[in-house]
């Protein structure tokens, strides 16, 4: 029997998570229950045993060796053994009961003789065609009276999908555990289940050898999820980066301990360009915990556009000759106010004036310049460089009625990876690529390498606007802690 280890520092790191046991071909039951004795030695609180996973010698093997307290038994498989009987040689704490296996005489068995020693959950996995999300949960809630609890594990479209799970869960939150998955597997969901870390009875990690779930949370996104104490009651408050890709941005790890002291975890938040159509993204966002936000592409110009239909206040950052119409900050005040600004004026003319310095002479004092690409960043782009020829990244022709005189010495990159249709035209071979992006799959780069110029990521452009989105941060939350 695996002892629980004693409280030690940095002991908690896994605490209030769950994790599946998974074998791989490589793997043996031996070297399973040592990894999980480290991992309950970092404050790990289930480790489920599923049947469809494990077989029944193996389920009991582990249970011997596993914490009464700490077993979770799920059952995924239809089988003609005596069911019963395996419960009560495993004796979970925690008794899973998928519903898909339909009504079963030991379904009716769990549902008229519960037992002290332990909880029963009625899960569902799958979505009943032509019936909303809220009408299934609801009928879910009615057909299983406490003290059963439900896990709903579905698959789900949209953030108001996501709202529709979440008020089912707020409606009794020690009873209804909402495990949100993304239906088109892109995992952008697993948000929310950091947002609830620990406060949900059960909270997956990804076994990143054989992941179930993109969902899940990694080990190391709980870690830095839980740097940050749960508040004492809904809603949490958080900030996040917003936009469409966000897997790899460098927004959470950055601004991660600004927030920690303001006791907001950063999150990342996909939300795809056809679903800000919705006036009902930025409301659920703030019923959800939002307090701040980085935005980045394509939603940019939204940002603008909602603070003005909500009231909002828009405030400058950087030079006034910049064109209104995006932004890349928000801040929500205690008071509920919505202030936004865009800091990547600061940020492009930092970065660009270090461009000037440091290669100056392959640039001389007034380069000729041109703009590939531009989205949420053009009206910005036309007001820092007025005179550079602007290109559709897109068709890769001029945008404007323009020609191309001299020859360009630098190109100022602002496409990402997920965008990028057309490369340059022929007659585009600048000396010079100032990349917007800082990916390392930037197409910026690959064409820098294809035509032999120098190359500069968008490091510093990043780090001088996100310098720019703390002080105005700092202006705004100093006091959101005490409000939540």
């Amino acid at each position: 029997m695996i002892e629980k280890a004693p409280t030690l520092r940095g002991a908690t790191v896994l605490g209030g998570a769950t994790v599946t046991i998974r074998l791989h071909a490589d793997s043996d039951l031996d070297a399973v229950l040592r990894r999980i004795e480290r991992q309950l030695r970092s404050g790990l609180r289930f480790i489920e045993l599923r049947d469809d996973l494990l077989d029944d010698e193996q389920l009991l093997w582990l249970a011997a060796r596993l914490p009464s307290d700490q077993r979770l038994l799920s059952l995924r498989r239809r089988s003609n053994r005596d069911t019963l009987a395996l419960i009560e040689s495993v004796r979970p704490a925690l008794l899973d009961y998928a519903l898909e296996l339909g009504r079963t005489p030991i379904l009716d068995a769990l549902c008229t003789s519960i037992e002290p020693h332990r909880h029963v959950i009625l899960s569902t996995h799958t979505r009943t065609p032509q019936e909303s999300l809220t009408a299934q949960l609801d009928r879910l809630s009615q057909a299983y009276p406490s003290p059963l609890l439900l896990k709903a594990a579905l698959p789900i479209q949209s953030l108001a999908e996501l709202w529709e799970g979440h008020l089912w869960h707020l409606q009794s939150p020690q009873r209804h555990l909402f495990l949100p998955i993304s239906a088109d597997g892109s995992g952008r969901f697993r948000f929310y289940r950091l947002l609830q870390g620990e406060s949900l009875l059960l909270n997956f990690l990804r076994d990143e050898d054989a992941p179930l779930i993109p969902d899940q949370p990694t080990w190391e996104e709980w870690k830095t999820r839980h740097a940050v104490p749960m508040p004492q009651k809904p809603p949490i408050p958080f900030a996040a980066i917003l936009g469409d890709p966000v897997e790899h941005s460098r927004t959470p790890a950055h601004h991660q301990d600004f927030f920690a002291k303001l006791g907001m975890p950063v999150l990342k938040i996909k939300i795809p360009e056809e679903e800000t159509r919705s006036s009902a993204v930025l409301p659920i966002l703030r019923g959800l915990g939002l307090r701040a936000a980085a935005v980045t592409s394509p939603l940019k110009p939204w940002l603008y556009e909602v603070i003005r239909e909500r009231g909002g206040r828009w405030e400058s950052a950087s030079s006034d000759s910049d064109e209104a119409g995006a932004g890349n900050t928000l801040a929500v005040t205690p008071l509920g106010t919505l202030i936004g600004t865009s800091t990547d004026g600061v940020g492009l003319r930092t970065a660009w004036q270090s461009v000037l310095r440091q290669h100056a002479p392959l640039l001389g004092p007034d380069p000729r310049l041109a703009v590939f690409g531009g989205g949420g960043l053009l009206p910005l782009l036309r007001a820092c460089f007025p005179s550079a020829l602007f290109l559709s990244a897109r068709t890769a022709a001029l945008r404007d009625d323009t020609e191309r005189q001299s020859a360009v010495a630098a190109l100022i990159w602002s496409v990402g990876r997920s965008r990028y249709v057309s490369p340059p035209p022929p007659w585009l071979r600048p000396q010079l690529v100032f990349d917007l992006n800082y990916a390392a799959d930037s197409p910026g780069r690959d064409f820098a390498q294809e035509i032999s110029a120098v190359y500069v990521d968008g490091s510093e452009f990043f780090v001088a606007q996100a310098a720019a989105q703390q002080a105005f941060w700092s202006a705004h939350l100093s006091t959101v802690d005490e409000a939540h």
